[in-house]
């Protein structure tokens, strides 16, 4: 789903109806025109939002794909990474998949694009949440797309409340309250999800996409599995439709965050100064895997070691297949995770 679109997943791609309220439950460019006018949250405050996804572009560059690579990885901690030719991506006759070797896989972490006679030269730099999330020096890679003059043609910020601080009916009651209204305009809105159980997870979308700006909401938790998770995600999604994203957006994610629409500023008061979000993922997806492995399969592990005499390290070691599995964040791979935090985790669900 998230080829072109982020957001929470299994949530997403619905025929949404509309809410009103009814649900309650090289050379240094010169700085373009910010797309808002946000007030900074305050001066030496531990940033909390962060960059989720980027889209950029920019003329054919002197550096070799190679090379672009390769200022990649230096900037996600070192981590080697390939380019994989695979297909085109939006236009772009020629897509570069970019891969980093986590845990024994590949995983996927955003694109290089080019070709195509429409593009007339131009490079498309493409940073999936995954990314995103293992870059670890965003002013270093600012300053890169600053000397390509590249246009930012896609940036989302996200902020996590693991606790539930606020919630998606937080986020009702605030359309209700006209806390989204800007310039006497108040923006669409619609939903995805489990709204009448309420137990898969639901979404709130503010604004649209299409029009260049759009907030998502929702319980990111129960999307990842934890259907007793209060984590919900706020994200706005940034396009270049009818404005100049700002290289800032990526090195002073807060005041952006802040300034998308009049409800949010505050919400970055109660949101966590720093919260592990990439090992919580991790923990959220393994976690529940491995509970629904001992009820399903552990008497059978049981009575491998009973009827045949096998040991632990042998059973583990036949049963066990290198990789990384789909529902599981390869972002919190990276981040690591203890055994006791996993063994919590597992009881959670019993």
């Amino acid at each position: 789903m998230r080829q072109g679109q982020s957001g929470p997943g299994m949530m997403d791609g619905f025929g949404a109806p509309a809410v009103r309220g009814s649900l309650r439950r090289a050379p240094q460019a010169p700085s373009p025109r910010a797309v808002t006018r946000g007030e900074r949250v305050g001066e030496g405050q531990e940033a909390k939002a962060k960059v989720d996804w980027l889209n950029a572009t920019f003329d054919h560059p002197s550096m070799s794909i190679a090379g672009l690579i390769g200022f990649l990885g230096s900037v996600m901690g070192g981590k080697p990474i390939t380019g994989e030719l695979d297909g085109g991506l939006f236009g772009f006759t020629e897509r570069h998949r970019l891969r980093v070797y986590v845990g024994g896989v590949m995983v996927e972490v955003g694109a290089l694009a080019m070709g195509g006679e429409a593009q007339r030269g131009r490079w498309m730099l493409q940073l999936t949440g995954k990314g995103c999330s293992m870059v670890e020096d965003w002013p270093s890679l600012r300053e890169l797309l600053e000397g390509f003059n590249a246009k930012l043609t896609r940036v989302d910020l996200a902020v996590d409340f693991l606790n539930g601080e606020h919630t998606v009916d937080d986020a009702v009651q605030m359309v209700d309250e006209d806390q989204f209204t800007s310039c006497g305009r108040r923006p669409s809105t619609s939903v995805a999800g489990d709204w009448l159980d309420q137990v898969h997870g639901r979404t709130l979308y503010v604004g649209k996409a299409a029009n260049g700006k759009m907030l998502r909401v929702y319980e990111k938790g129960k999307q990842l599995g934890d259907l007793g998770s209060d984590w919900v995600r706020f994200e706005v999604q940034f396009g270049n439709r009818d404005r100049v994203i700002p290289y800032d957006a990526l090195t002073d994610c807060d005041k952006f965050f802040a300034g998308a629409y009049p409800a949010l500023e505050k919400l970055l008061q109660a949101a966590a100064e720093s919260i592990p979000t990439t090992q919580t993922e991790t923990a959220t997806n393994l976690g529940h895997l491995l509970y629904h492995l001992k009820r399903c399969y552990g008497k059978a592990l049981h009575q491998a070691q009973e009827i045949a005499s096998v040991n632990d390290t042998d059973l583990v070691e036949e049963m066990r297949v290198i990789g990384i599995p789909k529902r599981v964040k390869p972002s919190g791979v990276v981040a690591g995770l203890s055994w006791s935090e996993l063994q919590d985790q597992i009881r959670s669900y019993t």
